[in-house]
């Protein structure tokens, strides 16, 4: 009974670790961390001077808004989130901890790390971009929830991903070649989500289709990555 008891908060310990080695890495690394935050904040700066609330009709506004969301969304956690696995190979710490943990640990760690990384991205572009374009949001319970769950799929995905191409010689490149195909889906649902959300209206289908898919991608994840990971 005991055991069984310590065995959960084993592996959530273990898995706690590994989240903050990352985030220990990444604090030293000011610039690795910053840049993406950087990019967000001149992404959301041209958007604003090139869309601004005027010059989008107000019927339109809703979609326009949602959909250049989460493409700065997605952009910005691409600049940080892909280097979940790409930092080991390259301080060579990847052997070491292949053999202290096992590599669903490590995916756990590592996606809970993106995620946290990833609600920090959106706690800074969101109400910048609804103050730079003077967007009105009707339920912001609703658009937090939209941007919880699309933001832990897009984290799972982009951590296995990084998984895939951490010894790849064009890691940008091949992660935004196989990442685009795999989060359409993902992206779609959540700019929809995104739309109703800020009209007040409840995103049924769409919340569904991405709790869906947080879960396909996390079984998938947790099924392949010994095999993309592992020697």
């Amino acid at each position: 009974m005991g055991e069984g008891e310590n065995r959960p908060r084993g592996t959530l310990s273990r898995v706690w670790a590994v989240a903050q080695k990352d985030a220990a890495q990444e604090l030293r690394r000011r610039i690795a961390l910053a840049s993406v935050f950087f990019f967000a904040a001149t992404a959301l700066t041209l958007v604003s001077f090139a869309v601004g609330p005027i010059g989008v009709p107000a019927e339109s506004r809703a979609a326009v808004i949602s959909a250049l969301l989460w493409i700065i969304l997605f952009f910005s956690a691409a600049t940080g989130l892909p280097r979940a696995y790409v930092r080991e190979e390259e301080t060579g710490t990847a052997l070491a901890l292949r053999r202290v943990t096992s590599a669903t640990i490590v995916l756990a760690g590592k996606t809970f790390f993106n995620f946290g990384l990833f609600l920090a991205i959106a706690a800074v572009a969101l109400p910048a971009f609804a103050l730079l374009l003077e967007w009105q949001v009707d339920s912001p319970a609703l658009l937090a929830l939209v941007l919880i769950t699309a933001g832990f799929g897009l984290s799972v995905v982009s951590t296995f991903l990084s998984a895939l191409v951490a010894r790849a010689s064009q890691k940008n490149v091949l992660f935004v070649v196989i990442s685009f195909p795999l989060m359409v889906p993902l992206l779609l649902s959540a700019i929809t989500a995104t739309i109703e959300a800020s009209r007040g209206s409840l995103p049924g289908t769409a919340l569904r289709v991405l709790v869906a898919y947080d879960g396909a991608a996390s079984c998938a994840a947790y099924l392949l990555i010994r095999a993309a990971w592992e020697d």
